[in-house]
């Protein structure tokens, strides 16, 4: 490998850790796994990236975390699956506590940057898995409908169609405050 395209490489996965490791963190709630799940997707980057265009890269880099991430949710919906079926409790994961609605009933009350963060994050969490994919692919990580489309391996009416109902529902959950700031 030589030190140019080195460089280049450790400059693309600097500049992509943050905002891939919030992208992870979202998409599957647990800060700790998601570390894990970056911490894969980058050796397994390395290892293709010489392969593609440097202008691919970012596309090719969700690409892989996608696949990750989606794999660590099948074997934990599988794992959840045995432990119902064999009953054994003990096995079976806590469930995270999402934070309590603010009540919008009195006018005066404002809501702070943490408990609109809170809000927003209970929001998120509650949107179905595809909602919550296209919503940080596009808004988030910015990327086009193309874009989303491969790495979702969906249609781009299929991206637009989550995207568009991940918005109406994070809009109810979050609209009273939006309605309330007007």
């Amino acid at each position: 490998m030589d030190k140019h395209y080195q460089k280049q490489l450790e400059l693309f996965l600097q500049t992509i850790r943050v905002r891939a490791l919030s992208f992870a963190a979202h998409r599957c709630g647990d800060e700790d796994a998601a570390l894990d799940l970056l911490q894969e997707t980058m050796i397994a980057f390395v290892e293709v990236a010489e392969k593609y265009d440097q202008e691919a890269w970012k596309n090719l880099f969700y690409k892989i975390l996608n696949r990750r991430i989606v794999d660590r949710y099948r074997k934990y919906q599988w794992r959840n699956k045995l432990v119902s079926i064999l009953n054994l409790s003990h096995f079976s994961a806590e469930e995270e506590e999402i934070p309590e609605k603010v009540d919008y009933e009195h006018s005066e009350q404002v809501m702070t940057a943490n408990e609109l963060s809170a809000q927003f994050e209970a929001a998120l969490k509650s949107l179905p898995e595809r909602q919550r994919e296209a919503y940080l692919l596009r808004q988030w990580e910015q990327m086009s409908v193309k874009e989303t489309a491969e790495i979702m391996a969906c249609s781009e009416g299929s991206v637009k169609t989550h995207l568009s109902r991940a918005m109406a529902s994070l809009k109810e959950a979050l609209g009273e405050w939006v309605n309330d700031q007007s």
